[in-house]
């Protein structure tokens, strides 16, 4: 019916003494449209996952992205439905993720642990779009550093800063009206408006000025040339690899990077580090944190790991073994990529023979617990410094590849096991699987 309007009104306009003229889009009001809060949308999340309402959970999903059209939210409902064994309704989730931005080809196994659709149009249209979206994706030719997302935001961020008393109604209108990726990174890691305004005009207004003269998207036609050489050394090692679009965005000074089904984020305004950079209102962590433009090559190639991983150990997933692997194996894998050599303080700090004792002794105590407080995302950790699993993460990495006699296998093995302790027990440091008898501070780094 709608193809049969459209061509009948065009064929009016070639008639004589008949005119049509576009019809103006209505304004769209952004402070009447629903954007939940997603901090307490978890909580209520977690309730149906602990009891297991996937239908209520997937509809929840569904009525809170009602406005927001987030893929991250269609994907998360997707996959409630298909633990509910609804799955009609999985491949509409799938199609709608689609439709706004995410680009996993993979995204049937993360979901369902499995390569195979079930039978059905509805399924067979979205085997083919994922098809499709695969062909595109094996190309190195298609990353690309996007920062469309950091032009657009500049004029609501200049709108806020003239009348704070509205800055929170120009925030919401700028994730309501910017880009598809502005959507799912609210999901991730906006959470609300509230958090974007704590931080971007009441916490650190002088430092988002500074960034704005400082972020020149000119500038980064050769870091996309390093980091698309580096793609193409991966490519060599992983056959299976996919690359994904970069999108870089305006963040809140708490992360400088996150991967979604979509593809990769980095936060921009975590490298905006230069003698000029005035720290007058930033915490202790973010001034320590925020690096340079230089330093996204290995950032983004860190991301592009995050994209590979499709683990299927679901017995020891959730555990801080696969906490520290998943992060690790990235730092590995930029090493290998690059072909530069992984310096950070937490290395030189496990250098040190009575420092590797006590962490790895730790280490092997808590390995299958889930609680990660000690070893990642911890920038206010007092006894240690911050972020101890990476390295730990990088040197298991490290040592299972080095061990390994067929490499390829050896990076497959890194992004895709099925079994972590597999990674443990092909390395140097197989004995934190032992609870007796571990002699960590013998072990080589």
């Amino acid at each position: 019916m709608k193809r049969t309007v459209f061509l009948l009104s065009g064929l009016l306009a070639l008639l004589p003494g008949c005119s049509t003229s576009p019809e103006k889009a209505p304004e769209v009001d952004y402070q009447t449209m629903h954007l939940p809060e997603l901090e307490g949308f978890f909580q209520l999340y977690q309730r149906l996952l602990e009891r297991g309402a996937y239908q209520a959970l997937g509809d929840t999903l569904q009525a809170a992205n009602r406005d927001l059209q987030a893929s991250e939210l269609y994907v998360e409902a997707a996959r409630a439905y298909w633990n509910a064994g609804m799955e009609e309704a999985t491949a509409s989730m799938l199609h709608r993720a689609i439709d706004r931005g995410m680009s996993n080809p993979n995204i049937l196994e993360k979901i369902g642990g499995r390569k195979q659709v079930p039978g059905g149009a509805l399924w067979e249209s979205l085997q083919g779009r994922l098809d499709s979206i695969r062909t595109e994706l094996k190309q190195v030719s298609n990353f690309e550093m996007k920062a469309g997302s950091m032009e657009r935001f500049w004029p609501f961020f200049d709108s806020a800063m003239a009348d704070t008393s509205r800055a929170r109604q120009h925030l919401r209108a700028f994730v309501l009206s910017g880009p598809p990726e502005i959507r799912d990174f609210y999901v991730v890691r906006y959470g609300s408006i509230g958090n974007m305004y704590g931080q971007m005009i009441n916490a650190a207004p002088e430092y988002y000025r500074y960034l704005r003269e400082q972020f020149k998207p000119d500038s980064l036609r050769a870091l996309q040339q390093t980091t698309t050489l580096w793609m193409e050394h991966f490519r060599e090692v992983f056959p299976e690899a996919v690359f994904p679009k970069v999108f870089l965005v305006p963040g809140i000074l708490n992360s400088g990077g996150t991967a979604t089904e979509m593809g990769m984020f980095l936060g921009a305004d975590m490298y905006g580090r230069s003698p000029r950079m005035p720290t007058e209102q930033l915490s202790e962590w973010q001034e320590e944190s925020i690096m340079t433009f230089r330093d996204l090559p290995r950032i983004t190639i860190h991301e592009l790991m995050h994209f590979q991983q499709n683990y299927r150990d679901t017995l020891r997933e959730g555990t801080l073994l696969s906490a520290v692997l998943r992060e690790g194996v990235c730092d590995f894998m930029v090493e290998l990529c690059s072909g530069e050599p992984q310096e950070s303080e937490n290395l030189e700090f496990l250098a040190d023979r009575g420092n590797r004792e006590w962490i790895f002794g730790e280490l092997q105590q808590e390995l299958f617990e889930e609680d990660t407080s000690k070893w990642l995302y911890n920038g206010d950790i007092e006894d240690r410094p911050n972020d101890l699993g990476y390295a730990v993460g990088y040197l298991i990495s490290k040592s299972f590849y080095q061990g390994h006699p067929d490499k390829k296998q050896a990076v497959k093995e890194l992004l895709t096991t099925d079994d972590y302790t597999r990674i443990v027990r092909g390395s140097r440091y197989a004995y934190l699987l032992e609870r007796e008898g571990a002699t960590p501070g013998d072990q080589d780094l």
